[in-house]
Order: structure tokens, then C-alpha cells, then sequence
């Protein structure tokens, strides 16, 4: 099965500053209220809807708020997920990374590849551990429908 991918803006080189979105983890079967509470809350409609079965995850994003439904079993990071504090969009993955190494951030995860894009888990010198991703087109927005949350 194929993965649907919703983005509203596909290319996260754009970004002038990292986008920063707390993650909001839910039970499977619960995704839909979960979406419609934070619909509610910001009052804002989900700009990314991810569904990628094969790697037992669901994710949304609803204004700052990252919600995922991840199928435990599936995923082969599911434990490093649920300690991750916030995810963050970056421009340039390769740049953003070399920059919190020298910093003193330890790589944690290596580089994986999505159909989103790449990405790394990272824990900043205060212990924080953060997911950092790049967002490029892929062929899978231009065949997937629209997001049935919206």
C-alpha cells in the first residue's frame, strides 16, 4: 500500500525559520477526535495528513500541534518517538544538524528516509531529545487525495 500524503506545503527549504510542532501522541481508533479537538482548540484546519501503513503511522498536523497514531508493532522507533519532546521543520537537514553538533547536540538516530523526506533524532546538551525533518515533493502528494480531516 501506498502512502497518502497531504501537505499543504510539500517543501520545507522555504522556511525562513524552523517550524516547531509539539507532538501530541493518541491511540489507535481515537485519530478523528483527536483531530477534532485540536481543530477546535486553535481554530485553525490541519495543513499535513500522513498516513504511511506500511511503517504503522498516522500523523497530523494541526497548526503547532504534531498528532500521531503510530502502530506499535510496525514501528521500529516507536519507543524513541514517544521520549521525543517536539519535532521540528527545517530547511536543510544536513546544515541544521552539522549546526547542533557543534553545539553539543548528540545524534541519537541516524538519517532515515520517508516519503516526506529525511530525517534525525537529536538530544540537545540540556537532555531534550528532538526529531528534526526536511520536507521535499514527492511523487506520492501529486497521487494522493486531500486530507478526509479537513
Amino acid at each position: 500500500m501506498l502512502p497518502r500524503l497531504y501537505r499543504r506545503q510539500p517543501d520545507s527549504s522555504v522556511l525562513t525559520a524552523p517550524r516547531v510542532l509539539a507532538l501530541v501522541f493518541c491511540d489507535q481508533g481515537t485519530l478523528v477526535e483527536t483531530v477534532r479537538f485540536y481543530k477546535a482548540l486553535t481554530s485553525v484546519s490541519l495543513d499535513m495528513d500522513m498516513d504511511i501503513p506500511e511503517s504503522g503511522l498516522h500523523v497530523v498536523a494541526v497548526g503547532s500541534f504534531l498528532i500521531l497514531e503510530m502502530d506499535q508493532k510496525k514501528l521500529d522507533r516507536a519507543a524513541q518517538a514517544v521520549e521525543t519532546h517536539v519535532t521540528v521543520l527545517v530547511a536543510n537537514l544536513d546544515d541544521t544538524v552539522a549546526q547542533l553538533v557543534a553545539s553539543g547536540a548528540e545524534v541519537v538516530q541516524q538519517r532515515w528516509d520517508s516519503p516526506p523526506g529525511p530525517g534525525m533524532r537529536l538530544r540537545h546538551p540540556d537532555g531534550m531529545l528532538v526529531e528534526y525533518l526536511e520536507h521535499r515533493p514527492s511523487p506520492y502528494d501529486a497521487d494522493s487525495p486531500g486530507s478526509p480531516f479537513r
